[in-house]
Order: C-alpha cells, then structure tokens, then sequence
C-alpha cells in the first residue's frame, strides 16, 4: 500500500513538470510581464498610449481606456494603484494623478523592436 502511495506522488509530480515545461501560455505571460519594481518611467506617445521602459526588460506599450490629457499637465505627478494580487503591471492598475485624474490601463504588451 505504502508503494503505491509513493508511486502515485512521483507520478503526479512528474505529470505537473511535465504540463507547466511545455505550456507555451505559461512561458509567454513570464516573458511579458513588466514587473512593477522594473517599471522605470512612462512617456506619453499619444492620449491613449504610453510608452514604458523596464530596468532589463525593454520597453512596453502601454494603452489606456480612455484618452489620458492629465498625463501632460506639468507637475501633475501620478502614482500607480496596483489592483491585481501580482506583481506585474497590467490591465487591473489605474494611474492617479496629483490634480485629481484618473487613468484606467487596458493592457501592457512588448513594444515591437
């Protein structure tokens, strides 16, 4: 009985390696994540788009839901209110700004090289 246990765990482990080493789904989301603490600065490219640099990890398009003009007020300083329970900066995480706006993110994807 005490083998067939321990069989069935090292068949179980050796199935779950097996799944998350040749899930492309997986390996795609670790590549394209811009982690909050590589976020290194955000530059408006039109009213819906920003343009993200990462410490490391190359640049990020950013779009928004809706056209963001509190973006370019000099001096209006924003901070990041990160909703999702992970690291990475996306689509669940609005930009607040100083004089009050708010800018809702859409998706952050790779910028194309």
């Amino acid at each position: 009985m005490r083998s067939l246990i321990i069989l069935a765990g090292i068949l179980v482990a050796g199935a779950t390696l097996a799944l998350s080493a040749t899930n492309p789904i997986a390996d795609a989301s670790a590549q394209t994540c811009l982690r909050v603490r590589d976020l290194g600065n955000l530059t408006p490219i039109d009213d819906r788009t920003l343009k993200a640099t990462s410490r490391g990890q190359g640049n990020f398009i950013v779009k928004l839901r809706h056209a963001c003009r509190d973006f370019r007020q000099i001096g209006n300083y924003y901070s990041l209110r990160i909703l999702s329970n992970q690291e990475c900066f996306d689509g669940d995480d609005v930009l607040q700004f100083r004089y009050g706006g708010v800018c809702f993110i859409e998706s952050v994807t790779p910028a194309p090289k």
